[in-house]
């Protein structure tokens, strides 16, 4: 489900009167689907990107940067290089991005808009991003998706644990979002080395301490476990006192420890959502990037032992003309200009016409967009590598479902 984001914007046939600006956010799977099937084959669209500061301070320089990513919109729509209907549809589009303006506070502060448009076909998506994703505009006859894509790369659903001898919170946390969603509670005494006066009373009261200790952890397991299944967490991460982590871990059976991306220190008597957060969102990232570096390792291996992968641009482009691709990684926010087929779904750095069904091509902008959305239109997926890994010498790679030949050598040292 979406959201209609709604501002109020000085209305500019009559200054003293004020009008409603609305627009509706889809979910990033639901715009997604959308996106990818969008082509527009004479007028531009327009893919924009735009970051909104939490701090309320920094605002007029979003509003600027706005501005700024506006101006070669508009630009184009004045030049001579496009048709009569391809400049009015910009000129639509660079009036309804400029709108957005009024939709910045405090609607979406410390979020990302990812805004599609394309006035000519009456078509618009937008998508409300939890986290910062790089300012840009791209104009081109598909949408630009790589950003959106890169935050699905890393959409793993997490299960955040935060325990001591007594409490723990579970949340869920997934797409920079946490949300609270259970507390467990058990009654423990009063101090666990409280005791009198007697030796004998004082290890009985520890004994009990830590009996009660003991099947709280057990307890919390078992809400743990229920909890990762009912909101289908792929992964957990657990917080706590730093003596008292491992001994809650100690309980976890095995496919349950196995889920474990990371652990933190945090004071459990000043537990509050923001700071949970902050600690997920670390251990978080810490894990996508070791999870990246293996999968490149992965890939070049197989490259370099001749097993069913690709690296270089030309490569995994004809592995995924051959819906071979089964895993697509992309260092960093590489781009590389290239030609399409809208006909039968060609994609190459040059070639026109079609060296498959001899209909004209286009160019594009960024190929490697056009061909990450193509692997995911045959089931494929794809990861974005920001990790440092010997990627960047590629550029991109692949793990296949089946051998693609290529006759350059593309041997991996």
């Amino acid at each position: 489900m979406g959201d209609t984001l709604v501002g109020i914007q000085p209305d500019p046939e009559h200054p003293k009167r004020v009008r409603t600006v609305t627009l509706d956010a889809d979910d990033i799977s639901d715009a997604l689907d959308s996106l990818r099937r969008f082509r527009s084959p004479d007028a531009p669209v327009v893919s924009l990107y735009l970051s909104v500061p939490e701090d309320p301070g920094q605002l007029k320089a979003a509003k600027s940067k706005l501005h700024e990513l506006v101006k070669p919109v508009r630009e184009l729509a004045e030049s001579d290089e496009l048709s009569h209907d391809e400049r009015e549809s910009l000129r639509a589009d660079a009036a309804r991005m400029l709108e957005l303006e009024s939709l910045l506070v405090p609607t979406l502060q410390g979020r990302t808009l990812a805004f599609f448009r394309c006035s000519r076909y009456a078509f618009e998506e937008s998508v409300v991003v939890p986290r910062r994703l790089r300012d840009r505009v791209f104009l081109d006859a598909t949408p630009y998706l790589r950003p959106l894509l890169a935050v699905l790369d890393e959409s793993h659903r997490y299960c955040v644990a935060v325990v001591d001898r007594e409490r723990a919170w579970l949340f869920t946390y997934y797409l920079g979002a946490l949300e609270a969603q259970d507390k467990e509670q058990d009654r423990v005494l009063r101090k666990p080395n409280y005791a009198g006066h007697y030796g004998l009373e004082e290890h009985r009261v520890r004994n009990k301490a830590e009996e009660l200790a003991r099947r709280h952890f057990r307890e919390t397991t078992d809400a743990l476990q229920q909890f990762v299944q009912d909101h289908g967490c792929e992964l957990v991460v657990v917080g706590g006192h730093q003596e008292e982590v491992p001994a809650f871990l100690a309980f976890l059976p095995q496919p349950l420890r196995q889920k474990v991306a990371g652990t933190f220190v945090i004071d459990t008597h000043a537990v509050t959502p923001a700071k949970v957060r902050d600690e997920a969102e670390r251990i978080v990232e810490a894990y996508e990037r070791e999870e990246e570096q293996r999968l490149v390792a992965q890939a070049l291996e197989r490259v370099a032992t001749g097993g069913f992968a690709a690296a270089g641009l030309e490569w995994c482009l004809l592995a995924t003309d051959e819906q071979a691709v089964q895993l697509l990684l992309i260092h960093d926010d590489a781009t590389a200009p290239g030609r399409a087929c809208d006909n039968c779904g060609w994609l190459g750095l040059d070639g026109d016409p079609c060296p498959v069904c001899a209909h004209e091509t286009r160019a594009t902008t960024d190929v490697i967009d056009e061909m990450a959305a193509a692997v995911i239109d045959a089931g494929g997926q794809v990861e974005h590598v920001y990790a440092e890994t010997p990627l960047a010498e590629h550029v991109v790679a692949a793990l296949l479902r089946f051998p693609v030949p290529f006759a350059k050598d593309h041997a991996v040292a």
